[in-house]
C-alpha cells in the first residue's frame, strides 16, 4: 500500500500507456498461443522474430555461447540478437521450453510493457525536470507516512506530468516500430536512461558512484539484450551523466567508472549471446542513411521509413510553449539555469553528439544535403554496424519531448494552466497520427485478416511427412527468404523441431550465405528435406533426388517418401520473374507491364542460377529501341556481364541464350532504352534447356 502511495503517479503514467495500447493494438494479441497475427504480418520482419524464437528455443546449447542459435543456418550457428528475438526474453522463455505450447509468442506482452514502461518513466522523468515531485511527511515516530503532502498547484502539476507523459506514449518511433520492429519499440531504455542522468543531477541524495555503476551495468545489459541501437542512444545520455560529474569535479573514478560498468555488462553479454561468434555475421554494409534534421519537426522531410525521426506536433507544441515560459518568465529561468548549468552544459553535449551521430557523414538540412564528410574507412566500418543511423535522432526527439513537458510546468507557475497545455499537446501528438493510430487499430482489431491460420501448407501430407520421424533438417536450395512459401517452411520446421539451412538476420552477410547455402546440395542428406521454390525449380534435373509435389511446392527427398506420389521428371518449364520486383528509372509499372520512358531502364529482381545453359524470353513492345543485356555479381562488388546470343530479334519479342559455367549469384536481365521512343515489358520467362 505505502508503495503504491510512494509511486503512484508513475503508475498512473503506466496506466496511460498500457490504456493507450490496448485500444489501439486490443487485447487478442496478448495471447501467448495466438501466433497468426504475427505470421501474417505484411513485413518479414515481425515473422523474422517470431520463427526466430521458435528456431532458438529448440536449439542445442553449447557453452559459452548461451544466445547462440544453431537451428536458424544449419549446420552453421547465428544469435537470437540477430534475429531481432527479444534475446533476454528468449533465453528466459527457453528456460520453460519444456512446459510451453507448441507455438508460444511472449511479443504482444512486450508491447504492452513498452507501452507501461513509456509511459512511467515519461511521467518520473517530466516530473523531476518540473520538480514536483511528491514529498511524504514524517508520522511521529520519524518514519515516513503513507499520506502525501501536496498543495492544490502541485497535484494540477503532477496530473500534467502524466498528460506530458501522452506526449511520449503517442511518441512516433514507438507507434511505427511496434510489431514492425519490435525490439526497437524500447524507446524506454532512453526514458530509464534520462531518469538515472536526472537521478545523478539532483543536489539532495545523489546516488553513490558504486550505485551509478550499479544502474548503468544494468541499461548496458537491457541495451545488450533486447537492441544493439539502443546502445549508442543510451551511451550518449551515459555521456551527458559524466559530462557533469566531471564539471562538478568528482574525481576521474566518479567520471569513468560508469562507463567501464555500462560497457564492461554490454561487451560481456554479447559475448555469451554469441554475437562475435556467428556465422554469416558481416557487420558493416557499407553505408550510413543519415536523418535530416529539420525532420524531427517536419514530417514530410524522411526520405525513407528508416529515416523518419518526426518527434510529433506534440512534441513541438511543448517545446514552443516552454520557450514562451521561459521568456515570460524571464528572471525564474535565469536562476534556475544558473543553478542547473552543469545540467545545461550536460544536456547541450549530448544534443550534439546525437545530432552528429544520427547524420551520418551527409550532412542534409530541409531534404537538401549541405555537405558530405570524408570519413576513413576503419571510422566507416565501425560507424556502418548503425548503418541506419538516422534512428539515434531518437534520442534528440524524446529529449525535447521530456525537456519541454517538464518546462512547461516548471515556468508556467498556475497548476491548472499548464496541464491544460499539456492534455493539448498530448492530443495534438495522436492527432498527427492519426492515419497510422487508424491503420493499426482498424488491422489489429478486423480478426478476419489478422487472426487466422493463412499458410500455404494445408496438404495433410505435410504432417504425414513430418510424423514419418524421416526429417530433422529443412534445406532450401538457394538463399532467397522474399517467398511466401520460405516463411510458411520455416514455421513447418520449427514447429516441428527441424533444423532450416536458410534463415534472414540483421547484419548478414548475405553474398557469403548466398554462396555458402547453395553446397547443401553437394552432399545429400536422408534427413534433410529439400525445398525448390519459383525459380529453384530450374535446378531440380541436377540433382538425384525423388521430387514430389505439396501446395504447389516442389520437394525432394533422398529415400522414396512413402505413401505419395512421386512427381514425373518432366522437362522444366519456364519460370517467370515478378516484374513487380524490379528496379526502376524513368520507368513505371502498370497494368502488369514495365513502361520505359525517355532514359528508362528495367533491372529485373535477382536470381540464382545453377550451371546449366539457359533461354530468355522477354515480350513486350518497342524492343527494336532498346539494350538488352544480362549479369551477375555479389552485393556490393564487381559485376559481371554475360556472353549471350539473340536467338530471336523482334520489337515485340526478344530471345537470348547463355551458358552458366558456374552458379550465377543475383543473376538479373537488365533493359535499356536507346532513344525517345518508349519501350514496353509485358513479360520475362527464363528456361533451363541443357
Amino acid at each position: 500500500m505505502k508503495a503504491l502511495k510512494k509511486y503512484r503517479w508513475p503508475l498512473t503514467g503506466a496506466l496511460l500507456g498500457v490504456l493507450v495500447f490496448l485500444a489501439v493494438y486490443g487485447v487478442r494479441v496478448l495471447d501467448p498461443t495466438s501466433v497468426d497475427w504475427i505470421l501474417n504480418s505484411l513485413s518479414p520482419d515481425p515473422i523474422q522474430h517470431y520463427l526466430g524464437w521458435e528456431l532458438f528455443r529448440r536449439s542445442p546449447v553449447h557453452l559459452p555461447y548461451i544466445g547462440a542459435n544453431y537451428n536458424a543456418v544449419y549446420p552453421f550457428r547465428t544469435s537470437v540478437l540477430f534475429t531481432d528475438s527479444l534475446p533476454l526474453a528468449a533465453l528466459f522463455f527457453k528456460l520453460l521450453g519444456g512446459i510451453l505450447p507448441t507455438r508460444f509468442q511472449y511479443f504482444g506482452w512486450w508491447g504492452l510493457l513498452c507501452y507501461a514502461l513509456q509511459g512511467g518513466l515519461a511521467q518520473a522523468a517530466i516530473a523531476r525536470i518540473a520538480g514536483v515531485q511528491p514529498t511524504f511527511g514524517r508520522d511521529d515516530k520519524g518514519k515516513a507516512a503513507i499520506g502525501v503532502i501536496m498543495s492544490p498547484g502541485q497535484t494540477a502539476k503532477l496530473w500534467g506530468s502524466v498528460l506530458g507523459a501522452g506526449v511520449l506514449v503517442l511518441f512516433p518511433a514507438l507507434t511505427i516500430r511496434m510489431f514492425a520492429h519490435t525490439a526497437l519499440a524500447a524507446n524506454w531504455l532512453v526514458l530509464l536512461a534520462l531518469w538515472v542522468w536526472l537521478c545523478a543531477e539532483q543536489s539532495e541524495n545523489r546516488p553513490s558512484t558504486g550505485k551509478l555503476c550499479l544502474w548503468w551495468g544494468v541499461l548496458g545489459l537491457l541495451c545488450a539484450g533486447i537492441h544493439l541501437y539502443y546502445l549508442p542512444m543510451v551511451g550518449m545520455v551515459l555521456v551527458a551523466t559524466c559530462v557533469q560529474r566531471g564539471l562538478e569535479k568528482r574525481g576521474p573514478a566518479a567520471v569513468a567508472l560508469p562507463i567501464v560498468s555500462f560497457c564492461a555488462v554490454a561487451l560481456a553479454e554479447l559475448f555469451v549471446l554469441g554475437a562475435f561468434a556467428a556465422n554469416f555475421a558481416g557487420y558493416s554494409n557499407g553505408y550510413l542513411s543519415g536523418a535530416d534534421y529539420l525532420g524531427l519537426f517536419v514530417p514530410w522531410l524522411a526520405q525513407s521509413w528508416e529515416q523518419n525521426v518526426y518527434a510529433g506536433v506534440g512534441t513541438s507544441l511543448a517545446v514552443v510553449l516552454a520557450v514562451f515560459g521561459i521568456v515570460c518568465n524571464a528572471r525564474k529561468a535565469e536562476k534556475f539555469f544558473a543553478a542547473h548549468r552543469d545540467w545545461l552544459i550536460a544536456g547541450a553535449v549530448v544534443l550534439v553528439l546525437d545530432l552528429i551521430a544520427a547524420g551520418g557523414n551527409a550532412i542534409t538540412v530541409n531534404g537538401k544535403t549541405l555537405f558530405t564528410v570524408p570519413i576513413p574507412q576503419f571510422l566507416m566500418n565501425f560507424w556502418a554496424m548503425f548503418s541506419s543511423c538516422a534512428r539515434l535522432a531518437w534520442l534528440a526527439g524524446m529529449l525535447l519531448a521530456a525537456v519541454g513537458c517538464g518546462l512547461v510546468l516548471r515556468f508556467w507557475d498556475n497548476g491548472v494552466a499548464p496541464a491544460l497545455m499539456l492534455a493539448v499537446c498530448a492530443v495534438a501528438q495522436g492527432w498527427g497520427q492519426r492515419s497510422e493510430l487508424f491503420n493499426r487499430w482498424t488491422d489489429y482489431h478486423y480478426y478476419g485478416f489478422r487472426y487466422e491460420n493463412k499458410t500455404l501448407l494445408t496438404d495433410p501430407v505435410w504432417e504425414q511427412v513430418a510424423a514419418s520421424g524421416k526429417y530433422s533438417h529443412l534445406a532450401f536450395a538457394t538463399f532467397d527468404f522474399e517467398h511466401d512459401e520460405f516463411w510458411d517452411l520455416v514455421d513447418f520446421a520449427a514447429d516441428h523441431g527441424w533444423t532450416s539451412n536458410s534463415f534472414y538476420m540483421a547484419h548478414m552477410d548475405g553474398n557469403l550465405a548466398a554462396v555458402t547455402l547453395p553446397g547443401e546440395l553437394n552432399e545429400l542428406s536422408a534427413d534433410t528435406l529439400y525445398a525448390f521454390i519459383d525459380e529453384d525449380e530450374l535446378a531440380r534435373n541436377s540433382y538425384d533426388l525423388h521430387y514430389y509435389r505439396l501446395d504447389g511446392i516442389l520437394i525432394g527427398s533422398v529415400e522414396p517418401i512413402d505413401g505419395i506420389e512421386e512427381e514425373p521428371a518432366p522437362e522444366v518449364p519456364a519460370h517467370t520473374m515478378d516484374l513487380t520486383k524490379s528496379d526502376l528509372i524513368n520507368a513505371h509499372f502498370a497494368d502488369g507491364s514495365v513502361g520505359l520512358e525517355t532514359g528508362g531502364e528495367m533491372m529485373t529482381e535477382e536470381w540464382t542460377l545453377f550451371p546449366g545453359r539457359y533461354r530468355v524470353t522477354l515480350t513486350g513492345s518497342g524492343f527494336d529501341h532498346s539494350y538488352i543485356y544480362a549479369r551477375y555479381g555479389l552485393i556490393n562488388q564487381e559485376t559481371y556481364k554475360l556472353d549471350i546470343d539473340f536467338t530471336g530479334i523482334d520489337p515485340n519479342k526478344m530471345t537470348f541464350e547463355f551458358t552458366a559455367t558456374e552458379m550465377l549469384h543475383y543473376w538479373r536481365t537488365a533493359v535499356h532504352t536507346l532513344d525517345d521512343a518508349n519501350v514496353t515489358v509485358n513479360s520475362v520467362t527464363v528456361e533451363k534447356v541443357g
